[in-house]
């Protein structure tokens, strides 16, 4: 795949976080790539066998990975959106139809989805509009659910930032009354730092839409996988992300045992269906095995059938 960011996502337990590392290695044989896991299940470590953190970490030859602490990037981004109070005392209804407590309260209010926006500031540090220079960037989602919320995030931020920059604008003048008669207070930055916010969100809205930026879903050959593909890829669409490839994972090998034929004839029933579903994506089947896709080489051996 030619794009730069190419987010993986699916249904938990369909095998996305393999797919996703085992992909992360594949373009390291050529670009510098990063793998970032918005994950909480933080899973990519335990994948590559590697103790990864929250900033660029070492895995292998061109490859580095993070994995996104939602916790401690949640209180980040939450202490750059509130407004800084202190210094201001507790001031009294001044007849302004808002006590000053209500206002401080408003303003406090905790970011929509911060676990979401969290994920989304990490990306937005090390895309393009960052300091870093990586070829490739992965992306293992969390499970459906989170991701759809994620890529819903620029547009409910949006709204949410520019109600609150009004009010901030609205009531600017009468707290910095209140600043100058009391004499006190620091400068207040928090309407600064929302506009900045909203200048972020829009810079993340155009990548999640752009050419340089592609989604793959991982799947099972399951009637309940293929009826949630098939709500992700529309939604997907809907938010004008280009989905061009599809992961059909953890297939049935042919084997002569009477479950493992069994299995076969119904999951090759779902791969029809799959197929003539999506004729117009690119699909791997990838089939199920014997051992635990996990540490690098399992992985290595893995991604031989992604990329044949």
């Amino acid at each position: 795949m030619n794009q730069k960011y190419i987010f993986f996502g699916g249904k938990g337990g369909v095998g996305k976080t393999t797919c996703a590392c085992a992909s992360a290695l594949q373009y390291a044989e050529n670009y510098k790539t990063l793998i970032i896991s918005t994950d909480p299940a933080h899973s990519i470590s335990d994948s590559f066998g590697v103790n990864i953190g929250s900033e660029p970490t070492f895995i292998t030859k061109n490859l580095y990975g993070i994995e996104v602490n939602p916790e401690d990037a949640k209180a980040k981004n939450k202490k750059a959106l509130m407004a800084e109070k202190e210094g201001l005392p507790d001031i009294p209804d001044m007849g302004f139809g808002m006590d000053f407590g209500e206002i401080s309260e408003i303003m406090n209010m905790e970011f929509p989805g911060m676990d979401e926006v969290s994920a989304l500031t990490e990306f937005m540090k090390y895309s393009e509009y960052g300091d870093y220079n990586f070829e490739k960037i992965i992306i293992d989602t969390a499970p459906t659910g989170h991701t759809l919320r994620l890529l819903s995030l620029p547009e409910i931020m949006n709204s949410w930032i520019g109600k609150m920059i009004k009010m901030r604008m609205k009531f600017e003048n009468i707290m910095g009354m209140f600043k100058h008669l009391l004499g006190g207070g620091e400068k207040d930055n928090s309407l600064k730092a929302l506009e900045e916010t909203q200048k972020k969100v829009e810079l993340i809205r155009n990548l999640l839409a752009s050419p340089k930026t592609a989604f793959v879903l991982v799947m099972i050959p399951e009637q309940m996988s293929i009826s949630e593909s098939i709500r992700y890829v529309k939604a997907l669409i809907n938010y004008k992300m280009d989905v061009p490839k599809i992961i059909v994972n953890k297939v049935t090998p042919e084997n002569q045992c009477e479950f493992c034929t069994a299995r076969r004839e119904y999951q090759a029933k779902n791969l029809d269906e799959i197929h003539k579903l999506f004729n117009n994506k690119e699909i791997v089947e990838i089939p199920l095995f014997s051992r635990e896709i996990k540490d690098m080489d399992n992985l290595e051996f893995f991604r031989r059938f992604m990329f044949l």
